[in-house]
């Protein structure tokens, strides 16, 4: 809800704001059967961030790209 009432308040100075699903990565909280490596979580999230418009603004996206629903 943060995300989209943030969204929602920042459009108007041209501010988008997304929420970001990293995957399932191999960490400490993911654990050994995770199916990402820490490098390439970070890596989709940056080619993520780096296509985003306006037009993303308050969405929830996941590690491909997709939406995924609040």
């Amino acid at each position: 809800m943060v995300c989209a009432s943030a969204a929602h308040d920042l459009a108007a100075r041209g501010i988008t704001v997304v929420a970001l699903h990293p995957g399932w990565v191999r960490t400490d909280m993911g654990g050994d059967g995770a199916t990402l490596a820490v490098a390439d979580s970070a890596a989709a999230l940056r080619r993520n961030l780096a296509g985003l418009t306006t037009a993303d603004n308050g969405r929830f996206i996941d590690i491909d790209g997709t939406t995924l629903p609040w």
